[in-house]
C-alpha cells in the first residue's frame, strides 16, 4: 500500500512516498501557492518513484493548509493530519523513540511532546519560536545579499566564529562550570573591521541553531525529557547546523538527535 505524504509549508512543500515501512521517494518544491505546490510536489514524487497516480492508495496532508484547500481534482482519498501530530509521530518514527520532545524546524520552529502507547499516540503542542529557516533567508538577504540556504551554508563553511561571536573564553579566559570556553557568550558580540562575509554567514547559522536548541531544551526540561530531544526539518539535514544543535543541547545538559 503506497501512501503519499505532503507537508505544505510556508516557504517549501515537501513530500514522501511510503510503502509500509519503506521510503520510496522524496521531493521538494518552492511554495508560493499551496494548491499548486502540493500538486507539483505530488507529481515530482510520482516521477521520482516511477509510479502512476493509480498506484497511490491514499494521501496524507499537513502543514499550512487553509480551510478551503482541496485536492478533489485528483480523485484520490486524502486526509488532513493535524500538524502537531504529524511532527510528533513523525519524529518518533524517524528516531525510533517511544517518547520524545520533537522540534520541527521549518520557516519557524514548532515544539511538541510525543509518546507512543502501543498503537496509540499522544501528542501535545508545547510551543515554538519564530526563529527558523525564514530567519536565515531574511537575514541572509539583509546581511549577505544571499537568499538561498544552500549558498549561505556554503559561504559559512569557510567562516571563523571567533571573528563574529564573543566567546566565554574571551571574558574569563576559560570555561565557567559546565560551560566550555568555546561556548557563545554573545552572538555577533565580536564583530569588527576584520569580520568577513563568511564569518557573518557562520555567525548567522550558529545564532539560529543555538536559539532553537536552547528553547527546545527548556521545553523538554519541563517534561523531564531533556535527554530525549529530536530535531527534524530541512535545516537539521545540514551537518553544520545539526552539529550545533547537538552541541548546544549537550552544553545545557541535554541530549539530542
Amino acid at each position: 500500500m503506497i501512501v503519499a505524504g505532503l507537508d505544505i509549508g510556508a516557504s517549501v512543500t515537501k513530500g514522501v512516498l511510503v510503502d509500509e515501512d519503506k521510503i520510496w521517494a522524496l521531493s521538494e518544491v518552492q511554495a508560493s501557492d499551496s494548491l499548486a505546490s502540493g500538486l507539483g510536489c505530488l507529481g515530482k514524487l510520482l516521477s521520482n518513484a516511477n509510479v502512476k497516480m493509480r498506484d497511490i492508495s491514499k494521501i496524507a496532508l499537513t502543514g499550512s493548509i487553509g480551510r478551503g484547500f482541496k485536492l478533489d481534482m485528483i480523485e484520490l482519498k486524502y486526509k488532513v493530519v493535524d500538524e502537531s501530530r504529524a511532527i510528533g509521530i513523525g519524529g518518533l518514527y524517524l528516531s525510533g523513540k517511544k517518547e520524545a520532545v520533537v522540534a520541527s524546524i521549518g520557516t519557524g520552529t514548532a515544539i511538541v511532546h510525543a509518546r507512543s502507547d502501543q498503537a496509540r499516540y499522544h501528542v501535545e503542542h508545547l510551543g515554538g519560536t519564530g526563529i527558523g529557516g525564514g530567519t536565515m533567508i531574511g537575514l541572509g538577504r539583509l546581511l549577505l545579499n544571499k537568499d538561498k540556504a544552500s549558498t549561505i551554508f556554503k559561504q559559512a563553511r569557510s567562516g571563523d566564529i571567533t571573528r563574529t561571536n564573543l566567546l566565554v573564553q574571551d571574558l574569563v579566559g576559560g570555561p565557567i562550570g559546565i560551560v566550555p570556553a568555546n561556548a557563545t557568550a554573545s552572538n555577533f558580540g565580536k564583530v569588527g573591521d576584520e569580520t568577513r562575509l563568511e564569518d557573518i554567514a557562520l555567525g548567522l547559522i550558529v545564532m539560529i541553531a543555538e536559539t532553537i536548541a536552547t528553547v527546545t531544551y527548556f521545553a523538554a526540561k519541563q517534561k523531564s525529557l531533556e535527554r530525549e530531544i529530536v530535531f527534524v526539518g530541512k535545516l537539521p539535514s545540514e551537518k553544520l547546523f545539526s552539529e550545533k544543535l547537538v552541541e548546544t543541547s549537550s552544553i545545557l545538559g541535554g541530549k539530542a538527535t
